[in-house]
């Protein structure tokens, strides 16, 4: 099983859950793995809004519950590839590799329970009523260092992308249209994909320096500055709201009157407010889908969606890499003022000491 006798330095990038703009790097000792335990270190992880996403929703969605802290502080999680150091479970060897969630952190403890040839599921009691989504760990193919990078920052965000296009399907027909906002973001990109492969016209929203870029894409048939609002096309629409902007909502609404309706999915404009009534919530939907087709089937089918969006995508991406947790809180300011370029994917790598 690959036990050590020895504690391992543990090294985290935690944020004020009062206030994001605030961060620390804590440093602390980590004793063996108990019965049932394994310690897996963290070897790279991708970030995006989406993650700023998780930590401005970290109180109403239990985001802060996957990898708890201290009082006050909050571990933002990310998607990344995780290798077994040492593990008391005799089903994870050492040295074996996962895909799943991890903190910004050099190494994490998990509780893995239900160990199969295609995944595991993590069984700490904190975790307990959270969507499969999140508990479910992947194992992975030997490193290919930088090989599936654009998986690494698509993979989390198009969840998103793909679930919103599931609620959708028989509420939309291509009769109506969807206007998504922050349409330059990976997830509305993602869900413009899918939404235009039914033959559903999709009309986005974006700040006015990114709607060339956004046009470029051809995901959408049309896309408008949040200045723009007033241009929207008549006609009857579903809103989709990725950027969780209430005032944004409202100006759409005075200007379509009453849309057909309003899908609340996200909060990259940095609100913080009361998401509760119309909210959309993708962990609740994926669990009643893995309840239904069971969950080979849900990932099947989201794992053809993705490589398929991921073919085109792969276009535009432009990966950036970032070293340790100082790149980490570099790339995490960066996202958090909206300074990152739409076309941008970050990948931050935590054992470049290691041969690849």
């Amino acid at each position: 099983m690959g036990p050590v006798s020895e504690a391992s330095r543990v090294r985290c990038f935690e944020v004020g859950r009062g206030d994001l703009g605030v961060t620390r790097v804590t440093e602390s000792e980590l004793g063996p793995p108990g019965p049932g335990e394994a310690l897996f270190e963290v070897e790279r992880f991708g970030f995006s809004a989406n993650n700023v996403t998780y930590a401005l929703l970290g109180e109403a969605l239990r985001y802060w519950d996957l990898f708890p802290a201290e009082p006050g502080w909050g571990r933002i999680p990310v998607w990344g590839y995780l290798r077994v150091l040492a593990s008391a479970v005799p089903e994870l060897p050492a040295g074996r590799r996962a895909f799943g969630l991890c903190p910004m952190a050099s190494h994490v403890l998990l509780c893995p329970q239900r160990a199969g040839r295609a995944t595991f599921t993590e069984g700490s009691p904190y975790r307990a009523g959270l969507s499969s989504v999140y508990n479910v760990y992947a194992w992975a193919a030997p490193d290919r260092r930088g090989g599936d990078d654009a998986l690494v920052v698509l993979r989390p965000v198009f969840w998103l992308s793909f679930i919103l296009d599931d609620y959708l399907a028989p509420r939309v027909d291509p009769d109506s249209r969807v206007i998504v906002t922050s349409a330059s973001s990976k997830a509305a990109v993602g869900l413009a994909h899918l939404l235009t492969r039914r033959g559903v016209p999709v009309t986005g929203l974006t700040s006015a320096r990114r709607v060339a870029w956004a046009e470029g894409l051809s995901v959408y048939d049309r896309v408008l500055g949040y200045d723009q609002v007033g241009a929207l096309p008549a006609g009857p629409a579903t809103l989709v709201d990725i950027a969780g902007g209430a005032a944004l909502r409202a100006e759409i609404g005075r200007y379509l009157g009453r849309p057909g309706g309003v899908v609340i999915a996200g909060g990259t404009h940095g609100e913080t407010g009361p998401l509760a009534a119309g909210s959309f919530s993708a962990p609740q939907r994926i669990r009643d889908r893995a309840r239904e087709w069971g969950w080979p089937v849900l990932e099947q089918r989201y794992q053809a969606a993705l490589e398929d969006f991921a073919a085109g995508a792969r276009a535009w991406l432009q990966i950036r890499r970032h070293h340790g947790l100082d790149g980490a809180a570099r790339v995490y300011r960066e996202v958090l003022t909206d300074a990152s370029p739409p076309a941008m994917g970050h990948v931050v790598e935590m054992t470049l000491s290691r041969p690849a």
